[in-house]
């Protein structure tokens, strides 16, 4: 099978709400769609949707990347997934958004080849994973009557940013688990808005309300804080910002409990298989996440997290706040619980 063409178009999804997090406020998002072609007549789909703070890359520069890969591509045989990712890799460093978007495509490619959906594919055997959905900051009485709405609206697990003042988020998780009972799993993301200090204070806080995870309570660049933060606290923490490579993983291990894999962050499924089998060989979990991306990327996440038993948490949630009409199919969701599509591959539909 030989590769015949790659083409991109961008698309836009805006929020229902603006979304706050500890340095940003996010009110919609832009995505580069890639659509791969073969030979044999298969297409395979996948989505570039950098984020400038995060991935050091923006749409602009993953469309300009991309259709130098493009050239370089042309004739490669998609099921080459390693390959295709020494090509790219060689070529240029970092720009992981637009290397994911192809890299999902190949897998979509392969998993249409065999016949089955992707989850199958990778070693899976159920379908189904429940995902959490996300919170943004406000007031206590606002994120405590939208966790209310969301655990009314089927969900069990609630995602809550913070990484602001430490009284006021305390004052927001104690009015979160207030009102959504003793039941709900609650995990924190403080997106590295707190010093050693304040996380430890925090994390001892924190211990009555029952709280599953903090995720990335220091900066990125602060390994031993975390590990610090890490010893000091009985909630698990995990990293997020800190873990874009397979090699940060393997820095990571001793500093935290667990890491948060996004395909954006890290280039892709074939990478992020890398990245847990390092946690996973170091006895910590994985988590699996996304940013600003539209159902495409986030159903490859989602049959990523259903075939690999070591991603114990799911926080695929993005298209709750924002589904476009362009992109149909891949998974159907009750609350949090989603359901896989059993066709080949992604199992989506683009107007491309």
């Amino acid at each position: 099978m030989k590769i015949t063409d790659i083409q991109f178009e961008k698309m836009t999804f805006t929020f229902h709400e603006p979304f706050k997090i500890a340095f940003a406020v996010i009110e919609g998002y832009d995505t580069l769609v890639v659509k791969l072609s073969t030979d044999e007549g298969l297409a395979g789909y996948g989505e570039a949707a950098p984020l400038g703070f995060v991935t050091g890359d923006n749409l602009d520069t993953a469309l300009a990347l991309g259709q130098e890969y493009r050239q370089m591509l042309l004739g490669q045989d998609p099921l080459a997934i390693a390959r295709i990712h020494q090509l790219m890799d060689g070529a240029y460093a970092g720009n992981t958004s637009i290397k994911a978007a192809i890299d999902m495509a190949c897998y979509d490619i392969a998993a249409q080849k065999m016949g089955v959906p992707l989850w199958k594919y990778l070693g899976g055997s159920d379908p189904e994973v429940v995902t959490d959905v996300t919170l943004g900051m406000d007031t206590p009485e606002r994120m405590a009557a939208k966790a209310l709405e969301w655990v009314e609206g089927g969900f069990t697990e609630l995602k809550v940013k913070l990484g602001e003042d430490p009284g006021t988020d305390l004052a927001r998780m104690q009015a979160i688990r207030k009102a959504v009972g003793p039941h709900i799993v609650l995990r924190i993301d403080a997106n590295q808005g707190w010093d050693v200090k304040q996380s430890i204070r925090m994390a001892r806080a924190l211990e009555p309300l029952d709280i599953d995870l903090i995720e990335q309570p220091v900066p990125d660049w602060d390994l031993e804080g975390l590990r610090r933060v890490r010893d000091a606290s009985l909630i698990p923490v995990a990293a997020d910002e800190s873990c874009h490579s397979p090699m940060d993983a393997h820095r990571l291990t001793g500093c935290v409990d667990g890491m948060n894999i996004k395909l954006m962050k890290c280039g892709g499924i074939y990478q992020a298989l890398k990245i847990n089998a390092v946690a996973e060989s170091a006895g910590l979990f994985c988590m699996i996440g996304c940013m600003g991306e539209s159902k495409i990327a986030n159903t490859a996440a989602m049959h990523l997290a259903a075939a690999t038993p070591n991603i114990r948490k799911v926080d695929l949630d993005v298209t709750f706040f924002a589904e476009g009409a362009q992109v149909r199919g891949g998974f159907t969701s009750e609350g949090g619980r989603c359901r896989l599509s059993d066709r080949p591959g992604l199992g989506i539909d683009v107007d491309f």
